[in-house]
């Protein structure tokens, strides 16, 4: 499916002078490596430190970029796969296993979970965060399961939000185009008493239909509301209290069908010595879809953590948590060719993680130890540990390894018996006509990684810095499609049901490399390399030949950032 796009200039109107894009002259690599980052071992790390194949995009980086979507965004981040499947839909995934419900991504919001249970994946067009109020994006390629728990089995994505503090004063933005129509929002930041800091925010967006290859219209034409609010306080320089929400409405293809989220959080931490803390959170998140080609759907999430970090003699720094979640979800059949089984069903979620960070030897050799165990509704307990080794044999040079054991949990589709999916024309057998459909397994195993990965990251020259990461995966138990299970008679057809069933294993292997040259104090080069291979092994049924076919073998990016002045950039 093609589109064009046509880039006009957008107009901004500002007041605070930090919502400006920095300047390159003032984003030495030095600094970019001594940003830090939290998604690998749920503790503050400097990204040249860390154990995992992470990237960060900054808030620079993504208004540099010109995107106007996350997923857009995520397009810079080597050995992403990100498609656009429609106007609206995305398919994100990181070393494989991208599709429209990439189900091995964990992605967050601000903490807060955004994977679907029912469908195993993320819907993208309702994840529309004001670009221009992202702190930072950080992602790891590879797992994330010892502190992130079931489905972070080949990445994380961690979208970080800037504080209200952070974005005090008014800001717009208008623009539009052939294919993006029509783009505009604001936010405004303000103060309440002494410590007390809030925004406000509100956006728009239309897109029209892409063109299908015979050059028809595809119908999938949307709009989009996205508005909500943000309150930070600091009572103290050691406590930090934070409640936001935000909510998104979606008119999909051309009116047909229609999905909106609601989401509140809260957290609250503080800082109880040099190397202990604590911090809680709680969110609610409402997603409904009613999907004229699917199915209608209504989830609620209810999600509390507790985590507690804390040293432990010299050399280690013990990180633990525990979590609930409970997830109450009702379907409807929106569609001839998929019906609803049940209307309602509740899942729940336990969790409980452990971390060592053992300073073996300060400043050279690290050794990150931990493991989560978790419990769902489908496969009981699940065990994901993993292993991690930092050595820094000069300032400016890092080698890391790791060896990790992640797991996805099935979805309802997968693993229980929602849904029954018409996958084809009726066919003739013995007792009548069948209609060959898709259901659910109801006792599915989970799918299981072991990951084996490691890096150099090099500083050569001050100008100049390399990041390298090589890994191996093999999986188990990876849920596919299989032959029919049986046959129900029918008037005026029967069906054939297909069920899901842990049918294939495969091997995927490769790594990225990326390269960032400064030739001048305004101006940036970066180039970005990445090579995946897979072998799948499986019945002919479950198609193992078309796994390995959908997976992208290489990707080169190639970004240049130059200033002309403190306004004008390229």
């Amino acid at each position: 499916m093609a589109a064009a796009l046509l880039a006009c200039p957008v107009i901004e109107a500002q007041k605070a002078e930090d919502t400006l894009a920095n300047s390159l002259a003032d984003l030495s690599i030095e600094q970019l490596l001594n940003e830090s980052v939290t998604s690998v071992t749920k503790t503050e790390t400097r990204q040249v430190d860390s154990p995992a194949a992470i990237s960060v995009l900054s808030n620079d980086d993504v208004q540099r970029s010109g995107a106007t979507t996350l997923a857009d965004a995520l397009r810079l981040v080597p050995g992403m796969n990100v498609g656009a499947v429609n106007s609206s839909q995305f398919a994100v995934s990181a070393r494989g296993f991208s599709s429209v419900f990439a189900n091995k991504m964990l992605v967050l919001m601000d903490g807060r979970a955004v994977y679907s249970p029912i469908f195993s994946g993320v819907f993208w067009d309702l994840q529309r965060p004001m670009l221009e109020d992202i702190d930072r994006i950080e992602v790891i390629r590879g797992p994330g399961a010892a502190v992130w728990g079931a489905n972070a089995m080949n990445g994380v994505i961690n979208v970080v939000s800037r504080s209200a503090r952070e974005t005090q004063g008014g800001f717009t933005y208008l623009g539009g185009g052939n294919m993006h129509q029509a783009m505009a929002g604001g936010r405004y930041g303000g103060m309440i008493g002494d410590d007390i800091y809030y925004r406000v925010f509100a956006s728009y967006q239309s897109n029209d239909d892409y063109l299908l290859p015979g050059g028809q219209s595809a119908q999938d034409g949307w709009h989009a509301w996205h508005g909500g609010f943000r309150i930070d306080q600091y009572a103290d320089p050691d406590t930090h209290l934070t409640w936001q929400a935000d909510a998104t409405v979606l008119d999909l293809d051309d009116g047909a069908s229609d999905a909106y989220n609601f989401n509140t959080l809260g957290r609250w931490t503080r800082q109880l010595s040099g190397r202990s803390s604590i911090e809680l959170q709680a969110y609610y998140d409402r997603t409904y879809r009613n999907e004229a080609m699917r199915a209608r759907i209504v989830s609620d999430t209810f999600d509390f953590t507790a985590q507690h970090s804390f040293g432990l003699g010299i050399q280690h720094d013990i990180t633990w948590g525990l979590g609930y979640r409970f997830i109450a979800n009702s379907v409807g059949q929106t569609n001839a060719t998929i019906k609803a089984r049940k209307s309602d069903f509740n899942l729940s979620l336990f969790n409980l993680f452990v971390q060592d960070e053992w300073q073996m030897v300060p400043d050279k050799l690290t050794v990150t130890t931990g493991a989560k165990l978790e419990h769902n509704d489908y496969t009981g307990f699940e065990l994901q540990p993993s292993l991690r080794v930092v050595f820094k044999p000069t300032d400016k040079q890092t080698i890391w390894a790791a060896v990790s054991r992640a797991v996805r949990t099935p979805s309802e589709v997968e693993g229980g018996d929602l849904f029954a999916i018409a996958y084809g024309a009726p066919f003739a057998a013995p007792g009548g006509p069948y209609v060959p459909t898709i259901v659910g397994n109801g006792d599915p195993a989970a799918e299981v990684l072991w990951a084996y990965e490691m890096g150099y990251r090099v500083q050569p020259h001050e100008r100049v810095n390399v990041d390298a990461a090589a890994f191996y995966n093999h999986y188990t138990d990876l849920l596919g499609i299989g032959g029919f299970s049986r046959f129900i008679p029918g008037i005026p057809v029967g069906t054939a049901e297909l069920p899901f069933a842990n049918l294939l294993s495969a091997e995927t292997y490769g790594g990225e490399i990326s390269v960032t040259v400064v030739p001048a104090d305004a101006w940036r080069l970066s180039a970005s390399y990445s090579l995946l291979l897979a072998d799948f092994h499986g019945p002919a049924a479950a198609d193992p030949a078309g796994q390995e076919r959908n997976i992208p073998t290489q990707q080169v990016v190639l970004r240049s950032s130059h200033d002309f002045a403190k306004r004008a950039s390229l």
